[in-house]
């Protein structure tokens, strides 16, 4: 028995095997920390394309499963799990010559409204956390994990805006993140995972001879500047956090003091992300996933402990597995 390493896939549709596992030419899994859906690639080729054609076409809306099994990927006779999460089917394709087919799955709810249909609505006195909660119940997925502070938000309004992208902008100016994985919607602070400890360090000798490492100062900042209005008084009021000789002025509207601080800082801090980042390909890591910590050492100035933001997971029909990494190095926030 080879005790080779190599990787297999188990991909259900609509929680059935159909096929999709052992004919599957390749996979891309792209994890991201926040922002942005995560995204399933399958490929199939030749005559593992035509029955597809022939049997059935998958639908859009349908749930994908993909599972990664790993062999011999530790130490010899063992094969661990790696649940990529589940994918709604948003786009099928073919293409020739040889044929091919492309599934492509994202992880967003099934129900299409939460893209795309705008809605107005006015909240009062409320948190984030209230807001996401009732959300998740509107579309059906099956739970919130919270990992932040819960500040009242005195007005917060919804302007013709589809639930997605309104949740992703009050996340953002909240200095809060947003993910949704396994039909779960994930909102944190990265300075409540920043402290953790790192999953794995790598050297040069580790990468697959492509990385990229970068160091820079524009478009990043010492402080910030934002006005709020106090209505009973008609007073504007200026707030500033932060000093140094870079400050992003902000044309924002905030509520009260303690919400232009709040997004004073998100701002700052997201900027500032940017400031010292690395991306890499290496062989393929199932410790390794988007928002975990990983150490840089044996390099100099790359030295540090890094935030991975992005993770591409690759499959070929082979077995084999690689991955493409990258982050930022973590800093002291405002």
């Amino acid at each position: 028995m080879s005790r080779a390493r190599r990787v297999t896939c188990e991909v259900l549709y609509n929680g059935k095997e159909v096929g999709f596992s052992y004919k599957l030419e390749s996979l891309s899994y792209t994890d991201n920390s926040s922002g942005t859906s995560d995204e399933i690639i399958l490929t199939f080729s030749g005559r593992n394309a035509d029955w597809m054609r022939n049997d059935f076409i998958p639908q859009k809306g349908s749930d994908l499963d993909v599972t990664m099994w790993l062999h011999n990927w530790k130490r010899p006779g063992d094969c661990l799990k790696y649940h990529c999460g589940n994918f709604t089917l948003d786009d099928l394709s073919y293409s020739g010559s040889p044929r091919q087919c492309t599934i492509r799955g994202v992880s967003i709810p099934a129900n299409e409204a939460f893209q795309v249909v705008p809605i107005c609505k006015t909240w009062k006195k409320v948190t984030l956390k209230q807001i996401a909660m009732e959300i998740i119940k509107k579309y059906g997925m099956r739970d919130l994990y919270y990992h932040g502070g819960e500040p009242i938000m005195e007005v917060v309004e919804q302007s013709n805006q589809a639930d997605s992208a309104f949740l992703y902008d009050i996340c953002k100016k909240q200095g809060m993140f947003l993910k949704i994985y396994k039909k779960d919607l994930v909102i944190f602070d990265k300075m409540a995972y920043e402290p953790r400890g790192t999953t794995a360090d790598f050297t040069e000798s580790d990468f697959d001879g492509n990385w990229e490492w970068n160091s820079t100062l524009n478009g990043t900042y010492t402080g910030a500047a934002i006005a709020y209005t106090v209505p009973e008084k008609k007073q504007t009021i200026n707030v500033i956090v932060g000093t140094g000789p870079r400050i992003l002025q902000i044309n924002e509207r905030a509520e009260s003091e303690g919400e232009a601080q709040r997004i004073a800082k998100a701002k700052v801090n997201l900027e500032n992300e940017k400031a010292v980042t690395i991306s890499f390909a290496a062989m393929g890591n199932p410790d390794i996933v988007a928002t975990c910590n990983i150490g840089i050492y044996g390099m100099g100035q790359c030295n540090g402990k890094y935030f991975v933001d992005k993770v591409q997971q690759r499959v070929t029909g082979s077995g084999g597995y690689t991955m493409n990494v990258s982050g930022y190095r973590i800093f002291e926030r405002l």
